[in-house]
């Protein structure tokens, strides 16, 4: 192509202290032509690297207001309209944040042909502020929400991997002290899932290591992506006999072709978390539903189940209610105020919680009870709401409860954050039972409680877990795994609780009257021998029980051991009878 510039002006502008870009128009659209040295001393980049990306398909990639610049340089290049515009851009390495003020022109060559000449001037932090005062927040905020690639390399990290999803092998960007005396052994079979088991063995807590695990597998990981993207997981790890929090997240890269795993410690953030919410509950627990940050108080007389109106802060029309019907019976009350302004889904579930029964059945003396529903107010508005309960009780042993009403709109996230907490730490990720932990803190809580007539204590073991993972592989045994936590809980879980307390063993510890109980045992027994998956047709899993009316008076640990004894006699006579080939059991068989 025959040069658009003269040697004279590229002599004027290519060396020019000014920062400016120069292009031609062709069809419409502009393209670079030369970059002057004050303009790559702005953009902290090379000639060559600014022409490449100024004639890019995407040359405004770094630019906060893309869309608006895209219109701004259409309309000059097509329109011939006045280029006058202010933006912020990404430049550098570092992708330092600045302001700059571009002006453009057009000019016409000799022989008739139009060029555009366009300065670009940064614009100083001082003068950046005082004119950009209201847009600062909002540039944070898209900044915040477009920057997933600048938070895998940010130094908030302690260590970052790239993930190659075409062989799955593993690339170092940084690893922190922990990590670096695992790089031998990871490069030595540098594959994802090596790298994740070998990182999990050595330094994640061991209730936390299954859930880690899982991000191993690139099928799990890319099906997680597709429900939540960025992927998130805190779990556990030892630091010098201390348990800290931290936290994983991965991202897509370069269109997929690559997966940035980004190792952040979490411990800070989740602790402030933590003594915030415990604050929040011992603060609850002294007000008792006398703080007037409660849109009413009531007190309710559990025996007589009269309610009385002691504290109302209401200001808009749902006071009308309130004070109209402000004492009487608590049924009436309750019903009047749920039927109203109690969003429909919500209203069974409010009615069952808030009565009587179960709040004398549910709610101890040093201890709040929380009812958490969904209102509608006389505007329309939905609001989170929260119902306080305070159980008291008097030297002459009359019930009170102290219930104050108010709005959690503003607390909503830490309530969320509290259940991930609690998740995390007590709800075993492969089978969405209680894990381990959870029974050991069970059993040390009611260690000399006296066990109730009705209670039951099964211990559960898997058969043939060893063998199916030999021949299968662990997928078909992690399928068994789940299943047998699946059947338990859809049967036994609304009587009680089921624990996972190691690989392949369960334990449940339930309540149910001693006329209920052989037909639940019976559908339990059925609901293995039905069950069916992908990998394995066969659920075998032996089984021991005991009931507390056995030998009154047996405490919870003594119940404990009886029923395992039961369970590892029968798991004996089923393999005496299988002989060598384990693989034919199914079902379990009664104790």
């Amino acid at each position: 192509m025959e040069p658009l510039f003269s040697p004279d002006i590229h002599v004027l502008y290519e060396h020019s202290s000014i920062p400016l870009g120069i292009f031609y128009d062709d069809g419409g659209r502009f393209h670079a032509y030369l970059v002057s040295e004050g303009a790559c001393k702005m953009y902290e980049a090379t000639a060559e690297e600014m022409m490449t990306r100024l004639n890019s398909d995407d040359p405004f990639v770094n630019i906060v207001e893309r869309e608006e610049m895209l219109k701004a340089v259409r309309d000059f290049s097509r329109n011939d309209a006045h280029y006058n515009v202010v933006f912020h851009e990404y430049v550098g390495k570092n992708r330092k944040l600045i302001t700059i003020h571009g002006i453009g022109e057009h000019e016409y060559t000799k022989d008739g042909r139009r060029y555009s000449i366009i300065r670009y001037d940064e614009i100083s932090d001082r003068s950046r502020r005082f004119l950009f005062r209201d847009e600062e927040k909002e540039i944070e905020e898209r900044d915040r929400l477009n920057a997933e690639i600048d938070d895998a390399i940010a130094r908030s990290y302690t260590s970052v991997l790239y993930v190659n999803t075409d062989d799955l092998t593993v690339e170092y960007v940084r690893l922190n002290k922990h990590g670096k005396p695992l790089e031998e052994e990871c490069r030595r079979d540098p594959h994802l899932r090596h790298v994740i088991d070998v990182y999990v063995n050595a330094l994640v807590y061991r209730d936390d290591m299954e859930g880690v695990l899982k991000l191993g597998d690139y099928d799990y990981v890319i099906n997680a992506l597709e429900k939540n993207n960025p992927l998130y997981h805190t779990y556990r790890t030892v630091r010098d006999g201390r348990i800290v929090f931290y936290r994983l997240k991965i991202i897509p890269f370069e269109g997929g072709k690559k997966l940035i795993y980004g190792f952040e410690y979490f411990d800070d953030q989740i602790r402030e978390k933590l003594a915030l919410k415990n604050q929040y509950d011992t603060q609850m627990t002294l007000l008792a539903g006398l703080s007037c940050e409660y849109d009413s108080v009531w007190l309710v007389d559990a025996t007589l189940h009269h309610c009385k109106l002691i504290r109302s802060n209401i200001k808009n029309n749902i006071a009308d209610i309130m004070n109209r019907d402000n004492e009487g019976l608590y049924e009436t009350i309750l019903g009047n105020y749920i039927e109203r302004y109690v969003v429909p889904e919500d209203r069974e579930r409010v009615y069952s919680m808030g009565d009587i029964g179960n709040l004398m059945r549910c709610t101890k003396e040093d201890e709040i009870y929380h009812i958490n529903y969904y209102r509608v107010d006389p505007e329309g508005e939905r609001n989170y709401i929260q119902l306080c309960i305070a159980r008291v009780t008097d030297e002459n042993g009359v019930v009170r409860f102290v219930c104050g009403f108010r709005n959690i709109d503003s607390i909503i996230e830490e309530e969320k954050t509290k259940n991930l907490l609690f998740s995390m730490a007590h709800i075993d990720n492969m089978t969405n039972v209680n894990n381990r932990r959870t029974f050991d803190e069970y059993m040390d809580t009611n260690e000399d409680k006296e066990v109730p007539d009705d209670l039951v204590f099964f211990s559960f073991d898997l058969n043939n877990l060893k063998e199916t993972n030999d021949n299968y592989g662990h997928e078909a045994g992690d399928e068994l795994i789940i299943a047998a936590a699946t059947c338990m809980r859809e049967v036994l879980g609304p009587y009680g609780s089921i624990y996972r307390t190691g690989g392949d063993e369960f334990a449940a510890i339930i309540n149910v009257p001693g006329s209920e109980r052989a037909a639940l045992i019976g559908k339990l027994r059925e609901k293995f021998e039905k069950w069916k998956g992908n990998s394995s047709s066969v659920l075998s899993i032996s089984m021991g029980y005991v009931t507390a009316g056995e030998n009154p008076g047996m405490a919870l640990h003594d119940m404990r051991r009886e029923a395992e004894k039961r369970m590892y006699a029968q798991k004996s006579d089923y393999y005496m009878q299988e002989g060598n080939d384990r693989r034919r059991g199914r079902g379990i068989k009664g104790n």
